[in-house]
């Protein structure tokens, strides 16, 4: 437009000898006019253009860009969703190998560690498998050997005394007898508490009292050991397998009285606030060091001279399975204190 009235003014400024040279001054004029008009329209088209072209230029760099990254971040994105399975102990992974060559290297290098994590895993669980195997036949063997013998040799004694001397033999056959059954007795016992700790997976948990249910247990024992009950001043009730509670009651008695000399009495007691009760079988045995009461809970420990081991294992998971806690404190010479911890019912 500024050009255009440049322009204008410097034609006005001209002198014009006839009315054909103004006409000629005025098609130059219009001519001028349409060239410039021509031009301006072609260069708005011309910058229309570019800014086009220029926009389709960067929707395709971005889009690039982001296939780029996209394509880098993929992958390391499931190399971090792997490696946490890893973590959790999933060995069993295995990337699709795919993008940049860095990324195939690093891909292919975490599957075959992955890979090998695997093979290593089944070793140990094989190896575990093989340790547990041959830990079991030696606690089952010892086990069923240590009544196996006195049976043996009563046996023996009995076939003497019956070719030698009849009358000593009807004379030690009623004591023999009785010991007989009474190692029979202990081979029930071992099967049955390998067996116990096999099978139990579940709990059947009802409303129970806890103070009731132990008093049963008790009487069966103190006709021969001496058992000072201490219950609440308040009855209360747990959520609890009343089987799994006669199972675990029992066997912490019998490690008591296992534990313990010359009948000292076993206490037990209860305790109780607004959320939990807790019972407490005191022994005065030889208590434990630290090292035994760390391993105390594991299966087939035991510190006894017979004893599977199991008993105490079987009391922490029956008290797993009805959300109860097992704790155990001990002096040595002084004694030890089982303690169940149960939520109570209010």
């Amino acid at each position: 437009m500024i050009k255009n009235i440049q322009f204008d003014d410097s034609i006005a400024g001209l002198s014009f000898q006839t009315a054909q040279d103004s006409a000629s001054a005025a098609q130059m004029i219009s001519r001028y006019r349409e060239s410039v008009a021509a031009a301006e329209a072609i260069q708005s088209e011309a910058q229309i253009y570019s800014a086009f072209f220029l926009f389709i230029i960067l929707i395709i760099a971005i889009t690039l860009f982001v296939g780029t990254v996209y394509k880098v971040t993929k992958p390391l994105a499931d190399l971090r969703e792997a490696t946490a399975k890893i973590r959790e102990g999933s060995f069993v992974v295995k990337l699709p190998e795919k993008g940049f060559t860095e990324i195939r290297e690093l891909t292919r290098s975490f599957n075959s560690m992955s890979a090998e994590l695997a093979r290593t895993q089944q070793k140990l669980i094989e190896a575990e498998k093989e340790l547990i195997w041959k830990e079991m036949s030696r606690i089952l063997a010892h086990e069923i050997k240590n009544p196996l013998t006195p049976i043996q040799l009563t046996m023996q004694r009995l076939e003497d005394k019956y070719a030698l001397d009849k009358i000593r033999f009807l004379e030690i056959f009623p004591e023999s007898a009785d010991m007989i059954n009474q190692e029979i007795n202990n081979l029930y016992r071992v099967a049955a508490s390998f067996s116990d700790f096999a099978k139990i997976n579940t709990a059947n948990r009802q409303v129970l009292n806890p103070t009731k249910s132990t008093q049963e247990v008790v009487s069966s024992y103190s006709q021969n050991y001496p058992i000072e009950l201490r219950p609440p001043q308040k009855e209360v009730a747990v959520y609890f397998d009343p089987i799994h509670f006669y199972q675990i009651i029992t066997n912490l008695i019998q490690n008591a009285i296992d534990a313990s000399e010359d009948k000292t009495p076993i206490v037990i007691d209860f305790c109780t606030d607004n959320d939990y009760i807790v019972i407490n079988i005191k022994d005065k045995g030889k208590g434990m060091d630290e090292q035994e009461i760390k391993r105390i809970f594991e299966p087939y420990y035991s510190n006894k001279k017979r004893g599977t081991g199991l008993g105490l294992a079987l009391v922490k998971k029956l008290c797993h399975l009805n959300k109860a806690k097992i704790a155990v404190k001990s002096e040595l010479a002084k004694g030890s204190v089982f303690s169940i911890e149960m939520e109570r019912l209010r």
